[in-house]
């Protein structure tokens, strides 16, 4: 879709996003006419260029007249300049999309959520940026849902109204709005939500891998003490005594007996014979005894 026509650049390019260029004026420069107003942005999600903006003379009535972004000579906040009126034409739409609403997952097949806007040059039409949200409903608020900038380079193959990014690329979102539901705690990011363990907000690869790097180091460091430790304990604990012998076992002296060796001692003496009873008659004992 090209044009014999070229176009001169007046105001700096810049970044735009979608939503700031629908409802701009466009004014001709050969007789300062109005000729509409901006109702919709076609992109080549391929090439990840804007070619088309569709323009209607008065807003929500008729049907747009499609005019190239090459034919725009500046485009700025409150109003867009082309050369004259005869810059419209009869252009085939076929292989464009209006981006908004499409579908983003991951080749893993982590859903990011759709897209509700996108960020473009103003000169060259090349998209830099996709804006996610869960829903990617236009006329939600970012204070409602929350919003997320995507570098349109993560973006691998388009299919219909679904957008393929690299695998990983939720861990390089940059979050721009945090919307009152997750604020809350009511709405996650989609996904979050759908029990995938990629982080809410994006960390670096390097700090992922320097990250890694520390918890290998840390495991070996750690199983190396645990090892030393045990080594130690082994050493320390005394052998087991060896087992005694089958024999009779000899009952071993008290310590304090074999420092005090007992002394030995003579038998007791006789006990002395009892005293002869009161009631015998001492001439009766001694009856048979000659006189």
């Amino acid at each position: 879709m090209t044009t014999e026509k070229g176009s001169v650049a007046l105001a700096r390019p810049e970044v735009r996003r979608r939503s700031q260029v629908l409802g701009t004026q466009v004014i001709s420069q050969a007789n300062g006419a109005r000729l509409g107003v901006v109702s919709e942005v076609w992109a080549d999600l391929e090439a990840r260029q804007v070619l088309v903006l569709g323009v209607l003379e008065r807003a929500f009535a008729g049907s747009p007249r499609l005019l190239e972004l090459q034919q725009v000579t500046a485009l700025g906040q409150d109003a867009i300049l082309v050369p004259s009126d005869e810059v419209f034409e009869d252009l085939n739409l076929e292989g464009l999309s209006r981006v908004v609403g499409s579908e983003v997952v991951t080749e893993e097949g982590i859903r990011l959520g759709k897209v509700k806007d996108f960020e473009f040059n103003s000169v060259s039409g090349l998209i830099s940026g996709l804006i996610l949200s869960s829903l990617g409903l236009t006329f939600l608020p970012g204070f409602i849902l929350s919003t997320y900038l995507l570098p349109a380079d993560e973006i691998v193959s388009v299919g219909g109204d679904r957008l393929i990014v690299a695998d990983g690329a939720e861990t390089r979102l940059t979050q721009l709005a945090k919307g009152i539901l997750e604020t809350l705690g009511l709405g996650k990011p989609p996904w979050l939500a759908a029990g995938a363990s990629a982080p809410a907000l994006p960390r670096s690869t390097a700090e992922a891998e320097a990250e890694e790097r520390y918890e290998e180091a840390y495991a070996e460091e750690y199983a190396a003490e645990e090892a030393e430790e045990e080594d130690v304990y082994a050493e320390a604990e005394p052998e087991p005594p060896p087992p005694r012998p089958a024999s009779s076992p000899v009952s071993e002296q008290p310590a304090w007996e074999q420092e005090y060796p007992q002394e030995e001692t003579s038998p007791p003496p006789p006990e002395p014979a009892p005293p002869p009873s009161r009631d015998s008659d001492p001439w009766e004992e001694n009856a048979g005894e000659p006189a």
